[in-house]
């Protein structure tokens, strides 16, 4: 076996979910947005994203790998109609293992901590605790299930995600599913040798330390919740890197800036137990998302 394939197994034998045919090692992605209307105003505000995702998974044994990486957020949005544009983001640590248990059975379990804030300061309220527990039911070699849960100590109060999905690759290798609902869904085809076509949808509720957002709110914390679907096209320009150039439209995005006193009891997806917190600001339009995606990808096969 040359050191190319010895590089491979090292790889995809740490990878973060083992649930498609190959691993994402680097993630790049930038997005943009026309402007959007506050709530019962004339002011507009452009949301801009960049997002780096970076897996470094290694293994220990044939049954057992440690996974390991980075990611790190900034965001840029005006949250107040009257205010100015303010950035915030987050670093997260990715530190976990997956281990076989059985032929069709394994388990990935990593830890998340993280610092969700404008960087202003760091306190420990800049600093959140997460995990996720997933765990694959291998059917076939193109089909497999998953089940897990996730869990973050959110600003807001606890958050739990619990999770259900799939990954199906069709026998041609030209038709693609993975979906993991309620976070995200990809469904891909390849139509030329060097292009696929295809739809995602991802759903987040994240929140972040603010300092100082306005004269009046000195303490507080931005709720970030979006669903956005979008369309894409899949550039291959090796078996390794590609690039995608996705549209979309956002589905109940908000932005809302509470006190930092205001929680509430936990939260799940759908809905928050306890809830009586106060919005201090308005929220604005949803709207069209521009989106391009750099991967590192390495594959099974």
């Amino acid at each position: 076996m040359n050191k190319y394939l010895l590089l491979i197994r090292l790889f995809l034998a740490g990878s973060f979910a083992f649930s498609q045919n190959y691993v994402d090692l680097l993630k790049v992605s930038a997005s943009t947005t026309p402007n959007n209307t506050f709530d019962s105003s004339d002011v507009k505000t452009r949301i801009n994203d960049l997002l780096v995702d970076l897996t470094v998974p290694v293994k220990i044994n044939e049954g057992f790998s440690v996974l390991t990486g980075v990611i790190y957020e900034d965001m840029q949005t005006k949250l107040f109609a009257d205010g100015i544009v303010k950035n915030f983001g987050s670093t997260t640590i990715k530190l976990g293992f997956n281990k076989q248990l059985t032929e069709k059975w394994s388990a990935t379990v990593v830890a998340l901590p993280k610092i969700a804030s404008d960087y202003n300061s760091f306190t420990n309220k800049d600093f959140q605790l997460g995990g996720i527990a997933l765990f694959k039911f291998k059917k076939r070699d193109n089909l497999n299930y998953k089940a897990g849960l996730y869990y973050n100590s959110e600003l807001f109060g606890p958050f739990f995600v619990p999770m259900l999905g799939l990954y199906y690759q069709s026998p041609n290798k030209k038709f693609e599913a993975n979906i993991m609902l309620p976070l995200q869904a990809d469904v891909n085809y390849q139509v030329l040798p060097f292009m696929n076509i295809g739809c995602n949808f991802n759903g987040q509720i994240r929140s972040y330390h603010l300092n100082n957002v306005t004269d009046a709110n000195p303490n507080t914390y931005v709720a970030k919740s979006t669903n956005e679907l979008f369309g894409y096209l899949k550039f291959n320009f090796t078996k390794s890197i590609c690039l995608q150039t996705k549209l979309g439209h956002s589905f109940g995005r908000s932005y809302k800036v509470y006190d930092e006193a205001d929680k509430v009891s936990f939260g799940l997806p759908a809905t928050f137990i306890g809830d009586k917190r106060q919005q201090l600001n308005s929220n604005f339009s949803n709207g069209m998302i521009f989106q391009v995606t750099l991967l590192y990808r390495l594959h099974l096969n």
